[in-house]
């Protein structure tokens, strides 16, 4: 079975992917560590519903019930990750690695936005043309076993210190936006995720 999965319902309207699930969350904030995986997805909802007001129904419905399908992509399958390159997406990566990277007879490939002359960074699939999205996923690049290894380590350390009141990210958050200028002109990008060096070197000193 081949899926792919996308950050957020935009994407969809330009590729419309057979197979596809969503992503409808927002990792980068609130909190990420709990004892199960229900007790996540309720510590979500509380937070959500307070901070920006989001019912339960909402989000029961929009989002738990696409990474419950998430959760159940059967094995030997082909998924295909459409995220940009914003730490507001690599994130929510994360968490999909962390779902599904420990079963390791299902192929992850990573489908970053293209970076061409005209295209902001931190647009990411915004201006692509269908024809565009096909040149991205024509470059995709299936994470090896060390990639899903470092994205699970990273994962497991940010749902380890993050709580409700302080979440690591927040003032990596900035700096992160502070990169693009340079970043859409960097020649050195790393290979498997998609970030420069330097961004890299901050990510895993988080």
């Amino acid at each position: 079975m081949k899926v792919h999965i996308l950050n957020g319902d935009n994407l969809q309207q330009t590729l419309q992917a057979e197979n596809f699930l969503i992503v409808r969350e927002m990792l980068v904030e609130g909190p990420l560590k709990a004892d199960s995986w229900e007790s996540f997805f309720q510590k979500r909802e509380i937070y959500l519903a307070k901070t920006y007001s989001i019912s339960s129904e909402e989000y029961q419905k929009k989002s738990v019930s696409e990474f419950e399908k998430i959760k159940q992509i059967a094995s030997h399958s082909e998924v295909y990750l459409w995220f940009d390159y914003d730490l507001f997406c690599f994130v929510n990566l994360l968490f999909v690695v962390s779902v599904l990277g420990r079963n390791k007879t299902i192929k992850l490939f990573l489908v970053r936005p293209l970076r061409k002359r005209g295209f902001r960074i931190w647009r990411g699939f915004e201006p692509h043309t269908k024809a565009d999205l096909m040149r991205a996923f024509s470059k995709k690049i299936q994470l090896q076993a060390r990639d899903v290894n470092d994205l699970l380590n990273l994962w497991n350390r940010l749902g380890g210190r993050a709580t409700l009141k302080y979440h690591r990210l927040i003032p990596f958050l900035h700096k992160h936006f502070q990169d693009y200028s340079s970043f859409e002109h960097a020649k050195k990008i790393e290979a498997s995720w998609g970030f420069t060096d330097e961004q890299i070197k901050r990510i895993r000193s988080l």
